[in-house]
Parts: C-alpha cells; structure tokens; sequence
C-alpha cells in the first residue's frame, strides 16, 4: 500500500516534530549526567524515518544527509554502550549487532565514505568473544565483520568471516533467518570476489523477500527496502552493473554517487566529532 504525496508529508512532519524531542531528550539526559543511550537510539529512528520518507518524495540529497545522521547517532549509541557497560541496562549490550547492523545500513543508504567508516570502526570494536554469551548472534555477527574488513579491503579477514557465516548459515538457533543469512552470505562473497552475478542474485533475494513477506503495508519499513537499497548503492559504488526492479527500491538509487553530505543543522555536535574523526571507507 503506497501514501500519496500529502500522506508521505504528513509523516514526515510527525518524524521532525519527533526528532526534535529526541534532540532535547538527549540534553536532558547529559544534563544529569546520564549516558544518553536512549536519546541517540531516538534520534537514530526519527533519521531514519526521515531519510526514507524525504527519498520516497524524490528528495534523494535530503535524504542522505538524514541516513548518515542515523547511522551516526546509531554508531555512538554502540561506542557508549562499549564504554558504559556497567551502567546502561544488558540489553543494550545484547543487542549490539543489531545497533551495528542499523548503523551500516545507514551509512551505506547515506553513501558517504566516512559516515560508513564511523560505523564499521564499531563493528571491528565488537570482539569475536561476544558469542560466548550470545551465540543466536553467530551469522549477523560473521556477516557484519565480514562487510567491515571487505569495506576496510582486509580481504584475509573478509574470507576468515565469510567462512564462519556460511559454516552457521544452517543453524537454527539463530537471531537472523536462514534466509536473510544466505542472502548476505551471497552478497559478501560477491563483494569479496567482485562477483557481479552473486551479488545481483543476494539482490534479487532480498528484494523478493520484501515483497513477499514485508511489502504491501503503509509502515516505512514496508514501503522502502532498506537492506536491498543499502547493498544495490555499494554494488553500484564498486563499479557492478546490478539493477533492481522493485516498487520498494526508488529507481533514483542506481545513480547515487558516493561522496561527502552536510550533516543536519542541528545534528549534536558529538555526532559531528564522530564524522569528523571517522577513517572513510574506500
């Protein structure tokens, strides 16, 4: 079910009106001298609520500025989480690939070299011995590393992870479906090895999965598909002639080019020293 126009706009005036409470959420939170956990995983849905819809109206420049800060305030939601372990609630800690996840989704749906840097230094923070407590996180784990060392062109390390993600691919005690596991195991090797008909087929499953089991709604999850959006521009940035046909993957994706955005106005200047120190990605 797709918004019209008026629709579309409405949400996004709700996003900002969010994102603005976020925003002094996260200042109250410094303020008494709390670890503004929360506020930034706030400010990371209200960007990327706002990334979707503002590419979903046409406004593509827009929207890239609104991923990278989501994926920015995502990224420093998993630096305070390393560093404030002991006073921010397990779950945090538990859920960290996810937040990692997010904050590389982002970062690539941003196109911005150093916003994906920011993120993928958090992914190599993450140390193997986190699956010791959290084993259901074994392939979003190896998947995660796996792209981080691909985008840093530490390709030994790369096949090391790609190894590990197909040996648990299988297993069906895991966070991430089989499916999805598959899916991302096919694009990172299609990465690794520039395997442009490996990585069209990862495309083609992410997308068909979308719009078999996630499309149809009017939620912004439902409406644009993210993760064969994020892959479709990095496949694309690496010089692969991929193409998606899809309602949920907005056609102005394939033309992206990759390079610096302006952040957001009034994005926290902890999220503009983020940026600023973060190594770009090639």
């Amino acid at each position: 079910m797709k918004l019209n126009e008026t629709e579309l706009r409405e949400r996004r005036e709700r996003y900002v009106w969010s994102r603005q409470a976020s925003l002094r959420g996260i200042q109250r939170l410094i303020d008494n001298s709390r670890v503004p956990v929360s506020g930034y995983g706030s400010l990371h849905t209200d960007a990327w609520g706002l990334g979707s819809t503002d590419l979903l109206l046409g406004d593509v420049n827009v929207a890239r500025q609104w991923f990278a800060e989501s994926a920015l305030a995502e990224a420093i939601r998993c630096l305070l989480v390393r560093q404030h372990r002991d006073s921010v609630d397990n779950d945090y800690w538990s859920n960290q690939p996810i937040a990692a996840e997010h904050a590389l989704r982002d970062a690539l749906l941003s196109a911005d070299p150093r916003v994906a840097g920011a993120a993928v230094d958090e992914i190599l923070a993450l140390d193997e011995s986190y699956l010791d407590d959290y084993p259901d996180m074994t392939t979003r784990y190896y998947h995660l590393t796996g792209l981080a060392h691909s985008l840093r062109e530490d390709t030994a390390q790369a096949r090391t992870a790609l190894a590990s993600l197909r040996d648990s691919v299988e297993k069906d005690d895991q966070y991430l479906g089989t499916y999805f596991a598959e899916a991302f195991a096919d694009a990172l090797e299609g990465f690794i090895d520039h395997d442009e008909q490996l990585v069209q087929h990862a495309l083609d499953s992410l997308t068909a999965y979308h719009e078999d089991v996630r499309g149809g709604g009017d939620a912004t999850k439902e409406l644009f598909d993210h993760y064969t959006g994020a892959y479709l521009l990095l496949a694309r940035h690496r010089g692969m002639n991929v193409r998606i046909e899809s309602e949920y993957v907005p056609a102005e994706r394939h033309d992206i080019e990759w390079g610096s955005v302006e952040l957001p106005e009034d994005t926290p200047d902890a999220l503009r020293d983020l940026y600023e120190n973060a190594v770009p990605v090639a």
